[in-house]
């Protein structure tokens, strides 16, 4: 739809004030994309990114978003997509950056950079079908893994300091399964393929099936690898590589020395009590977690489907808690410091060895919920600018007083990369309003 002059812009504003025009609401694979989160989300990774700038009152953008939906669904590990209301307020200059003329506008990112360093986009001419819009998807995929002999392979494990993963494989080529993973990893690990490996190195490493996929964590060290040994689907082989790039494997008998892997229970906070004493106990310092993680879900218990899918989400919440790193309090830094020089860096990863075994390994955040329907729900929501989107998610620096809310898919793995950026400091900003909730109002702000 063009946008012609004046008249249509009075006539989209007396339009989006009403509810039935909203898109992509809750449940929705496709997310909104805001001024304070566009540019953070766009540097995670360099998977293809679909963006759909769309205004709610226009019947084309509304014919596209179940297709638009379904495309998301069907490149799961491949692409992102994503989406931009360019009828709020907050939103407009964002759609004027990228010079929006009209309503729906898709582009899409790619791995190629500008001279700024910025990712560059193209605008999606293609049918708008999930079909064709899946097809463009796999035709951007980079395949960003490198092409190795089984006699490279050595070299290539100790050619640089980053984590590898290495793909053994019968094929020619590499699947799109292998792209997108070697896509949303690329700035943490190096990938590479070896088709038909040799037999002597096979019987090196001990595998006796194709394809199978290598870990090695530390270049240093290329004798201490992993071998992957779930099925190669994008959910548990995308844990598997983040935990490579994190310098871990499993430890002896299957047990993550570095995780905390009893189940960690996740509390509810019903009211400033409950925050205070599991969050911002300024009393008791030392028992202040690093990160508090808010998941704020709806919660109404008389209902059955309500309870089910509330017991789903906290499932999702109790394993990102399970397992979270384990740190040293020791090793500690300000994690809502964008700009410190070591940002990029883990607390626990460069501390040595003899100063981690005097402090006792503990988990940097706490994890936590409140009912969206409750008022301890509503008022976080408030204070942290959190959307109506749920379940939602929030890291909150009780000690910096900084947050940063989730955008991505309601996924343990993803939650957890997420949850552990936070930890390093990426993505926090400052809380503008105290965190305090259940307080009743001041005289003045009484109407």
């Amino acid at each position: 739809m063009k946008l012609v002059g004046q008249p249509l812009m009075l006539l989209a504003a007396t339009l989006v004030a009403s509810p039935v025009l909203a898109m992509f609401e809750k449940g929705s694979p496709v997310k909104q994309l805001t001024p304070s989160n566009f540019d953070r989300v766009l540097s995670m990774g360099l998977q293809p990114t679909f963006v759909a700038f769309y205004a709610p009152w226009c019947g084309h953008c509304k014919n596209l978003e179940t297709k638009y939906e379904q495309a998301a669904r069907s490149t799961i590990g491949i692409a992102q997509f994503y989406a931009v209301n360019c009828d709020e307020d907050s939103n407009r200059a964002l759609c004027g950056r990228f010079n929006v003329q009209g309503f729906p506008t898709i582009k899409v990112f790619t791995e190629k950079r500008t001279k700024r360093g910025d990712r560059k986009s193209v605008d999606y001419q293609g049918e708008r079908t999930a079909r064709a819009m899946g097809r463009f998807a796999r035709s951007v995929l980079p395949n960003l893994s490198k092409r190795l002999n089984s006699d490279g392979l050595e070299a290539f494990v100790t050619g640089t300091k980053t984590p590898k993963a290495v793909l053994l494989t019968e094929r020619e080529k590499s699947s799109d399964l292998w792209k997108g993973i070697s896509a949303r990893f690329a700035n943490q690990v190096d990938f590479a393929h070896i088709s038909r490996p040799g037999k002597a190195l096979l019987e090196r490493m001990g595998i006796v099936r194709l394809p199978s996929i290598v870990g090695y964590p530390k270049a240093e060290e290329p004798e201490h690898f992993e071998v992957y040994d779930e099925e190669i689907k994008h959910q548990p082989l995308a844990k598997f590589v983040k935990r490579i790039s994190s310098g871990k494997t499993k430890a002896a008998g299957g047990a993550r020395k570095d995780v905390a892997s009893a189940k960690v229970e996740v509390k509810e906070v019903a009211g400033q009590e409950d925050l205070e004493k599991l969050c911002i106990d300024e009393d008791n310092r030392s028992e202040i977690p690093v990160v508090c993680i808010f998941g704020i879900m709806a919660l109404e218990p008389e209902f059955q489907e309500s309870r089910d899918e509330h017991a789903q989400a906290l499932e999702v919440l109790q394993s990102v808690a399970s397992n979270q790193r384990m740190r040293s309090r020791y090793a500690e830094r300000d994690p809502a410091d964008d700009r410190s020089s070591t940002a990029d860096k883990d607390e626990g990863e460069n501390e040595d060895e003899e100063r981690q075994s005097k402090n006792a390994l503990e988990p940097p955040f706490r994890v936590l919920w409140a009912n969206a329907l409750g008022e301890a729900g509503k008022q976080l929501c408030t204070i942290l600018g959190l959307s109506d989107d749920l379940p939602a998610v929030v890291a909150v620096s009780p000690r910096k007083k900084a947050a940063a809310p989730y955008v991505g898919s309601f996924d343990s793995a993803d939650v957890l990369e997420w949850a552990e950026a936070c930890y390093r400091g990426h993505g926090m900003r400052r809380i503008a309003s105290e965190l305090r909730i259940g307080a009743r109002p001041h005289a003045h702000d009484e109407f």
